[in-house]
């Protein structure tokens, strides 16, 4: 369909309004140039549009159907461009069917996207060349080095069928270990824009767990520790996900206050402590014992109710040794009291025995 730029508001106004009463179908002039809605008929079915077009060719070999929805959308693409083409700014035509132009407004939205899911932004230019090139399907790859493992990620981008628009499906995520020389590999699916991060993949293939808000089949929110099961693999052959929702009782919260953390008594400390551990990173922290500070690191551990607790070398260290430290000095205190206490119930005793003895004499 031939318009001139100056006639593109108009025709979306046209194309809008047919949309909202049920119109799909529309027949034109392939020659003519669009200059009034006159020169446009719009239809319901396919059937009645196609028909419309084989009485018209009988008149004149030029009649196209065309379907509405997506001449509406490239309309409403060019028209939202930040920086359009020159020739939408002057009396140029345009072919509207024959022009492939990229939405911008999606492309905004999916590179926000890959930020929120920790990806950042080097995948922004190639993003972008191909949706230019309005490939049904396509993916991203990315290599990120994490301590002593490199991840490998694959994007998945699929085209709606209905729409120029374009999804983030999925990601798969494929850890190498450098020391271990094994890896693990996981597809991890995305919701609504909601799902795990890039970073909280990494850990949940280390073994650790992640702490998500998810949707039920009612679409209601709740929070849950995510796991994943190495033991058991689904149909896809992705590793079966262990969920423990509020209902099962791990507090970690409550569970942190039970280790002498130094980060705890600082409100924003603390909160910053909280988050980490619940992305399912493995945390530095400060025991203190008396004047004496040491590091150690501490993972969330839900499915047993506790945290891991390592020292600066990763080696395990026993939670119940460190659960005293920093608290010895009391019972000592009080039990010092209660000899000491003792020792003078003792001696008024014997001074008692002393004075009745003299008395008696």
């Amino acid at each position: 369909m031939n318009i001139l730029s100056a006639d593109l508001f108009e025709l979306y106004v046209y194309l809008n309004r047919n949309l909202s009463q049920g119109n799909r179908w529309i027949v034109y002039n392939k020659i003519l140039v669009f200059q009034s809605k006159d020169l446009l008929n719009c239809f319901r079915y396919y059937i009645q549009a196609r028909q419309f077009a084989e009485r018209a060719k009988s008149l004149c070999n030029c009649s196209e159907v065309l379907n509405m929805r997506p001449l509406f959308h490239t309309v409403t693409s060019i028209l939202l461009l930040k920086n359009p083409p020159s020739f939408v700014n002057t009396n140029h035509y345009i072919n509207l069917t024959n022009f492939k132009i990229m939405n911008v407004q999606n492309l905004e939205f999916l590179q926000s996207n890959l930020k929120y899911f920790g990806f950042g932004d080097k995948l922004n230019e190639e993003l972008e060349k191909n949706m230019k090139a309005q490939k049904p399907d396509f993916q991203l790859k990315l290599e990120v080095p994490r301590f002593n493992s490199t991840v490998d990620y694959t994007l998945h981008f699929k085209k709606s069928g209905q729409t120029e628009m374009y999804f983030f499906n999925k990601f798969d995520a494929s850890v190498r270990s450098q020391e271990r020389g094994e890896g693990k590999s996981q597809s991890f699916f995305i919701n609504k824009g909601n799902g795990v991060t890039a970073k909280e993949a990494f850990n949940l293939l280390e073994g650790r767990s992640v702490f998500k808000n998810l949707l039920n089949k009612e679409g209601e929110k709740y929070g849950a520790w995510l796991k994943l099961d190495f033991e058991n693999t689904d149909e896809r052959g992705n590793f079966r996900m262990k969920q423990f929702n509020g209902q099962y009782g791990y507090d970690l919260d409550r569970t942190l206050a039970n280790y002498p953390i130094k980060e705890l008594s600082d409100p924003e400390q603390k909160k910053q402590l909280l988050q980490s551990l619940e992305k399912g990173n493995l945390q530095q922290v400060t025991m203190k014992q008396g004047e004496k500070e040491g590091k150690y690191y501490i993972e969330a551990i839900p499915q047993f109710k506790n945290v891991n607790v390592y020292d600066q070398k990763m080696h395990p260290v026993r939670r119940q040794n460190l659960q005293t430290i920093g608290q010895p000095e009391a019972p000592k205190q009080k039990e010092g009291k209660k000899q000491g206490q003792k020792k003078e119930e003792r001696e008024q005793s014997a001074k008692k025995q002393t004075r009745k003895r003299k008395l008696s004499a």
